[in-house]
């Protein structure tokens, strides 16, 4: 389980609504919520004398620790019983969480509740952290009406990424005593012409049903939640979309199984964050290869 759960915050609605997650998260858990907001840090030069770089400084901490401020008393209305901590910190928001974060850590992040294109694939401190994070990455797109997941999806496709994340889900679905789904998309890339193709794409579904069987197998025994199996013939994408509603969880690993399934952190984990109405889990590259 997380060690402590950190979110970052701008002051605007999107993160508010992460914050808002990241504390019923931080309160089912029974960890700490970290709340952390960055401020750009004035370049002096010409234009900027060293006393005036440091005025503009300070005002831009005491800014961010206001808002800060602000945020953290009205979590703390709602779950008066939790353990705040809040820090405003110089740099680059991206670099900075990415470097706080420990491995047992949970990262949350607000995004903007438009999806596909509007979303530009949710900006680019979302997306750096993503990629970069030595710990799973929670990205929560607009209000959630509540933390308590309905249930805990997750995709599988045999890899050591993907048994990371059934692990992961299994833990949260137990935290919340919600169900557990796991997610298997198969397809067959040829027209079944004849005995020999039909035969060909039978076999592609029986290896993808015992792909799934035994995860679920895995699952069952790692957790104490309802676990149950989705086998569907579709892009990854799409299946992991159709599954996920609102009011779930989705959970992702970064990578997929072999080398042409290494693209699987550019395509699905990058369409899911795009176009899911649930808030998603991303699990670190643990196993990504260069």
């Amino acid at each position: 389980m997380s060690k402590e759960i950190i979110v970052g915050f701008d002051g605007s609605t999107d993160s508010s609504n992460a914050a808002l997650w990241a504390a019923s998260e931080a309160q089912a858990r029974g960890t700490r919520l970290r709340i952390l907001s960055c401020f750009s840090v004035p370049v002096a030069g010409d234009a900027m004398h060293g006393m005036a770089a440091a005025n503009v400084y300070q005002s831009s901490m005491e800014a961010a620790e206001q808002t800060l401020a602000r945020e953290r008393d009205a979590i703390t209305k709602i779950h008066p019983g939790l353990e705040i901590t809040s820090e405003a910190l110089p740099g680059h928001a991206g670099q900075v969480l990415v470097d706080r974060a420990e491995r047992d850590d949970l990262i949350v992040l607000g995004a903007s509740a438009h999806q596909h294109a509007a979303a530009f694939w949710l900006g680019s401190t979302p997306r750096y952290i993503v990629r970069h994070s030595r710990c799973p990455v929670v990205i929560v797109r607009g209000p959630v009406e509540s933390a308590r997941p309905r249930r805990v999806v997750v995709g599988v496709d045999g890899s050591p990424a993907s048994a990371e994340a059934v692990d992961w889900a299994g833990e949260e679905a137990d935290v919340h005593g919600v169900n557990l789904v796991l997610v298997h998309a198969w397809s067959y890339p040829y027209a079944a012409v004849d005995a020999a193709s039909s035969q060909a794409r039978d076999l592609t579904q029986i290896d993808a049903a015992c792909l799934l069987e035994t995860a679920l197998e895995s699952a069952r025994q790692r957790s104490a939640a309802g676990v149950v199996g989705r086998l569907i013939e579709s892009s990854p994408v799409a299946a992991l979309l159709h599954l996920a509603q609102p009011g779930d969880l989705l959970v992702v690993g970064s990578r997929g199984r072999g080398a042409v399934r290494a693209g699987l952190f550019g395509s699905t984990v990058n369409s899911v964050l795009d176009e899911s109405t649930a808030p998603v889990v991303v699990m670190p590259r643990t196993h990504a290869t260069p």
